[in-house]
């Protein structure tokens, strides 16, 4: 048994976190039982047993509850607490792709509920590059890339902005593209009908709503510093037709769009000419200065850095096109409290001099620096 093994159990076990919240949303009253997750578990304590040298207590977290309340709210560096020592350091456990990333789940309320965390969505992303086929997000993209470049960016960014919509802002989107079926069908595609009380986010704009557990929203860090919400910015979506965009559209088509609509936004601010998603996507923004320069940037939402470093491999690295400077743009509130984050992605683009990664704090000092020195 060797490293690669605990690999493929990780994989295994992001994998059935997602599958059994999926599960669990489609049917509320079964218990969603997941494959993967169990032969997840079974890989990783057999790794406990016969790797890490735990014994024979590696068989009290084999049941699924067990395991689950051990492990999976705890940072993956704690999971390996009980292993020799001397084993880790053989294996180099703090250079593994999984050792870094924080937990797991966590758990709602004082229930038996788990939530996935990003981090977790993040590493299965890493793992297996068509884990989104037949999601909802998926479904979308391949929907809108059948559209015209204009189209393509209309609707994109009409996705991103609206994350919940009225029956009369449907009923317009649906006029001013009464002879696109396609437009028609990526909006069904990305909302569903909401009927239950809610709020909007103040941090993410989509729709927090109150369980027993208490508040939920599409992602744990909605929750994070959260402002009192009054009474009065309660609503009830039963009363009135309501659209949200669907859960896995929001966290992973719109959340990371907001930070190239910011972008693009900047580049308005400063009259730069430049282009948003140009050949559907192949970046994510174009700038093309005054002095015939181009910059080619990709925002990346990615809360931890291995989890971009996988990205950009499995994706071969930084696209190829006529360009100075190219840019991998990541949220600036993702590194605080990581001031190493831009550094671990940069150490893997060494054979790409002219490609760097930044926060949006930079590029936008970058941008600014540009135009101040073409102005004079």
């Amino acid at each position: 048994m060797n490293v690669i093994h605990l690999q493929k159990a990780f994989a295994f076990i992001a994998k059935g976190l997602v599958e059994k919240e999926k599960l669990l949303k489609d049917a509320p009253n079964r218990y969603p039982y997941s494959r993967d997750l169990q032969r997840g578990i079974n890989m990783f304590l057999a790794a406990c047993l016969e790797l890490g040298c735990v014994g024979e207590n590696a068989f009290k977290y084999a049941d699924e509850s067990s395991f689950l309340s051990h492990y999976i709210c705890k940072p993956i560096c704690e999971w390996f607490n009980d292993w020799d020592k001397n084993v880790l350091q053989n294996i180099k456990i703090e250079e593994q792709p999984f050792y870094a990333y924080g937990p797991f789940a966590f758990k709602r309320g004082k229930t038996d509920l788990y939530t996935v965390t990003e981090e977790c969505v993040e590493f299965l992303n890493t793992q297996e590059s068509n884990i989104i086929e037949g999601t909802d997000e998926h479904a979308l993209y391949e929907k809108i890339i059948q559209l015209s470049q204009e189209d393509y960016v209309k609707v994109r960014k009409y996705i991103i902005e609206h994350p919940v919509i009225t029956i009369e802002d449907r009923r317009a989107f649906m006029s001013e593209y009464a002879d696109n079926t396609i437009a028609k069908d990526a909006l069904n595609l990305a909302y569903e009908q909401f009927e239950e009380r809610y709020t909007i986010c103040p941090a993410c704009g989509w729709t927090m709503v109150e369980k027993d557990y208490g508040l939920s929203c599409v992602s744990e860090y909605c929750l994070e510093h959260l402002p009192v919400i009054s009474v009065e910015a309660w609503k009830d979506a039963s009363s009135e037709h309501v659209y949200r965009l669907k859960k896995g559209v929001m966290r992973y088509f719109a959340q990371p769009g907001k930070l190239e609509i910011d972008i693009a936004r900047y580049c308005e601010k400063h009259a730069l000419d430049y282009s948003l998603w140009p050949q559907k996507d192949r970046f994510d923004i174009e700038i093309r200065f005054s002095d015939g320069e181009v910059w080619e940037i990709d925002a990346k939402a990615y809360r931890n850095a291995l989890s971009l470093c996988s990205k950009i491999k499995q994706d071969g690295g930084f696209p190829s096109g006529n360009y100075k400077y190219g840019f991998y743009v990541v949220p600036t509130e993702y590194t605080r409290n990581k001031n190493n984050y831009t550094a671990v992605v940069n150490k893997i683009l060494t054979d790409q001099p002219n490609i760097k990664c930044v926060t949006l704090a930079v590029i936008k000092k970058k941008i600014k620096k540009k135009v101040g020195e073409l102005n004079g």
